[in-house]
């Protein structure tokens, strides 16, 4: 045991001083910014205003309906609640403890992303995209912005744990991302399609179990609020997609003031024009071309090698989501970033990161914070090429790896 042990540690002690900076330039961020000015363009302090309510006693899914699914709207409120007791509930403390938290949920994503990194690609390379990942302003400037990280977080301990053997791990994990954000669930395909049905019927048991363990008891207390609450996500309009440009919406993804969240019919009440497409239409085409990714994906995984495989299926997944959905937020870089490094050749990589990053913080927060949304007309099939261009990459790797695969 010990000298296991001796041998993990001997391992991962490389990644250590790399780690340790990442930490600290981030602590020293969060400490000498202003709270106000570090949080600007972000959400924190929507956050906050639905966290205060928690001083009537009024909580989300029983009281008023969320647009978040639970793991995170009651995160805030046990950080709003901890800020009243250090410094009576002020915005500045609930930043500080905020961030903080964000700070050690990025930690533990570089960790595992380090941990997938040197699997896949052994050490030396693993070094190299640890750099490049800390070093990257999007997954940065998000820390103080939003929650995405928690959902990265889970993305990637999910993966860790699958590919570690840890399968039944793996499914809770992403039970509870999947009580954070829905995008987790869409590593479910890639166990369908490297486990056998016993394994995957399992792993899908487990996670189904988990959203039921949270979900049930929350409808049961909070019954309209909580039903008004899970029908939010999928009732929403278009915004920031090419879906929003030919509905007419020029909007993003923001859905009014905290206090419209004890208003049952706004809960359901999409913004902006109507779709112009119908949604079965546009779903059927994204079905069936799934369908055909999901079954010409060559995602044999008796090579270690293959394991790039269903990191690539699991990115390509993603990005066909990101196609197929009506809306989408700038934030949702921080957990597609990481899998597009540990997916592609370095450079090509790093290419579509950079690329990306430069036109989502074009979009926001310096257009549309200044009230030029009609600049989506640009950014927005920008984006779309490049995720379409990322999905091609993506397919040659998951269907056949190219001769520059080791680039």
């Amino acid at each position: 045991m010990n000298g296991t042990v001796s041998a993990w540690w001997r391992s991962q002690r490389k990644f250590l001083p790399l780690v340790g900076l990442f930490v600290t330039f981030r602590l020293m961020m969060l400490v000498t910014f202003l709270p106000g000015d570090l949080t600007r363009f972000g959400d924190y302090p929507y956050y906050y205003a639905l966290a205060r309510f928690s001083d009537d006693g009024h909580l989300p899914f029983v009281h008023y309906w969320s647009e978040h699914l639970p793991v995170f709207p009651f995160l805030s409120i046990a950080i709003y609640r901890l800020s009243r007791l250090v410094s009576g509930g002020s915005y500045e403390a609930y930043v500080y403890l905020f961030g903080g938290m964000m700070v050690a949920f990025d930690t533990g994503s570089l960790w595992l992303f380090l941990r997938l990194a040197h699997r896949l690609w052994g050490e030396e390379r693993a070094l190299q995209l640890g750099w490049t990942y800390s070093l990257l302003f999007v997954p940065l400037i998000f820390c103080w912005w939003t929650f995405e990280g928690v959902t990265a977080f889970f993305i990637l301990l999910a993966l860790v744990l699958l590919v570690e053997g840890h399968e039944r791990g793996s499914a809770v994990v992403v039970g509870l991302g999947a009580m954070t954000k829905l995008v987790p669930l869409l590593i479910l395909p890639a166990v369908m399609r490297t486990r056998p049905a016993r394994r995957w019927l399992s792993y899908s048991l487990v996670v189904g179990m988990v959203v039921m363990a949270i979900a049930v008891p929350l409808l049961w207390v909070g019954g309209p609020f909580a039903v008004a609450s899970f029908r939010s996500i999928v009732a929403r309009g278009s915004y920031e997609t090419v879906w929003a440009l030919i509905d007419g919406n020029l909007s993003t993804g923001l859905l009014g003031a905290a206090t419209d969240h004890f208003d049952l019919a706004k809960a359901t009440a999409p913004a902006g024009n109507p779709a112009r497409l119908p949604e079965w239409l546009k779903t059927g085409l994204f079905g069936v071309l799934y369908l055909f990714i999901f079954l010409k994906a060559d995602l044999n995984l008796n090579l270690n090698l293959n394991l790039k495989r269903l990191v690539s299926f699991v990115c390509l997944t993603l990005v066909v989501f990101f196609l197929w959905s009506k809306g989408w937020s700038p934030q949702w870089q921080v957990f597609l970033l990481p899998l597009i490094l540990l997916a592609l050749p370095y450079r090509r990589g790093l290419l579509f990161v950079l690329t990306l990053s430069v036109v989502n913080l074009a979009e926001w927060p310096v257009l549309l914070s200044r009230g030029l949304n009609e600049w989506l007309y640009l950014t927005v099939p920008l984006r779309t090429a490049l995720l379409v261009l990322l999905a091609a990459e993506l397919w040659q790797r998951v269907h056949g790896w190219s001769a520059g695969e080791q680039a």
